[in-house]
């Protein structure tokens, strides 16, 4: 705000030098004495007529009315002459109320047409948050992972460059790209905890979210040296659960959730997952806590999740993408948890020939028996367009996404494609 006053000051100041300077530096007119000066070029023009009627360009007649004409013209301008006076001083009072009143002008008109809450940093803050700048920045964040990638071609013995630059290609999407890349850090650097996390998990997004396999034996490794670490006992929750071994899973899950607070949202999943492991052990829900933790939570939060158990989803395609895409790609329909593990929940699949189109999603299509529609209170459904079917998003499809928040999901939700994978 101390800035912009004394920006406006001096343009202000600028402005008045424009109207002042020249107000207050003008000096009166001197006397102009008319009546000789038409005189003498009365006597100028008379002399010049001479001459003509001397070497015969005017005959005498011509002459003679040419000096009247002169005569009657002089006499004219006598008596209509005079001297002009004026006063230096004249307009000079119009100083002082240019200098008040500009500027006090000036302030009327910002407080009616300008904002003042541009001088609030907060407000600021929040308004450079619009749709353009987060494009800027997703485009300025794909231009560093890129000089990232090429300067580890340049130097691939960077083990840390290498995980680096598989958690950004996971945070975009390319889950081909992630794996080489952490697969990449996991020869450099060997059997570390984060390293071989962060590659289970991106193995297991190419696998249609599955830790079966390579990302289960890696899991177990990397809990067995961190036993405490939040991501591996997560994933070895899930792995356990998706094997159906749903005791171990009761267990990580639990240890995990002394880690956040019974307020917290991860929490409350943690919760619901236990809930629902516990009920396929044939035991309570309610025995998910310590006697501490459960004399610890609310009557709010110690309540199971009541999601329903399926989702209604209308699916069209955007206007950008018509004549774009082929009718025989598949239309890739599934929904997530906004918390937790991205392993879908359930997953339809059709073609773009049957756009538009109604689905529904259900706990009938989980994966994973405690991972379901109705498990989370908050979801994610993605509707993406592929040309192969694959379940890794690869940059340059097409797909809509929607966030449902809340257990109650009565009604159609609308998915419309309309963004591009970057």
């Amino acid at each position: 705000m101390f800035q912009f006053g004394i920006f406006a000051a001096l343009l202000l100041l600028v402005a008045l030098s424009f109207i002042l300077i020249p107000l207050l530096t003008a000096r009166g007119l001197a006397k102009s004495d008319e009546e000789q000066t038409n005189i003498l070029l009365a006597q100028n023009k008379l002399r010049e007529l001479k001459d003509d009627l001397a070497n015969g360009s005017l005959t005498q007649e011509q002459y003679d009315s040419a000096k009247e004409e002169l005569e009657v013209g002089l006499y004219h301008d006598l008596q209509s002459g005079g001297e002009v006076i004026v006063d230096e001083n004249k307009g000079r009072w119009l100083a002082i109320p240019l200098i008040i009143f500009v500027p006090l002008v000036a302030l009327a008109l910002y407080s009616i047409i300008g904002d003042p809450r541009a001088f609030n940093t907060s407000i600021a803050t929040k308004q450079a948050q619009n749709p353009k700048e987060v494009s800027d920045k997703a485009l300025q964040m794909n231009a560093m992972v890129e000089k990232l990638a090429q300067r580890l071609q340049k130097e691939p013995g960077d083990a840390k460059g290498w995980l680096m630059l598989g958690q950004a290609y996971k945070l975009l999407q390319r889950g081909s790209d992630a794996v080489a890349a952490l697969r990449k850090a996991y020869e450099l650097q060997g059997d570390q905890p984060e390293v071989m996390l962060q590659l289970a998990d991106a193995i297991a997004t190419t696998n249609d979210g599955s830790l079966k396999g390579e990302p289960a034996t890696l899991i177990n490794k990397a809990i067995a040296l961190a036993p405490d670490n939040e991501m591996g006992l997560w994933l070895a929750g899930m792995a356990k659960a998706e094997e159906g071994d749903f005791a171990p899973a009761v267990n990580y899950w639990t240890k995990l959730q002394q880690h956040y607070k019974p307020e917290d949202q991860a929490y409350q999943e943690l919760q619901d997952y236990i809930g629902k492991a516990n009920a396929r052990l044939g035991k309570p829900a309610g025995i998910v806590n310590s006697s501490e933790q459960q004399a610890a939570a609310t009557p709010t939060q110690q309540k199971e999740v009541k999601a329903a158990s399926s989702v209604k989803i209308k699916v069209t395609l955007g206007d950008a993408f018509k004549g774009k895409v082929k009718a025989d790609d598949y239309v890739l329909i599934y929904a997530q948890a906004l918390v937790g593990p991205k392993a879908p929940l359930a997953v339809v699949k059709h073609q773009v020939k049957d756009l538009p189109l109604e689905v529904v999603l259900d706990d009938s299509m989980a994966m994973i028996p405690t991972m379901t529609v109705s498990s989370v209170e908050n979801i994610k459904v993605t509707a993406r367009i592929s040309a192969t079917g694959t379940a890794t998003p690869q940059p340059g499809e097409a797909f809509g996404a929607i966030e449902i928040k809340g257990a109650d999901r009565a009604g159609v939700k609308s998915v419309v494609i309309a963004d591009t994978i970057k």
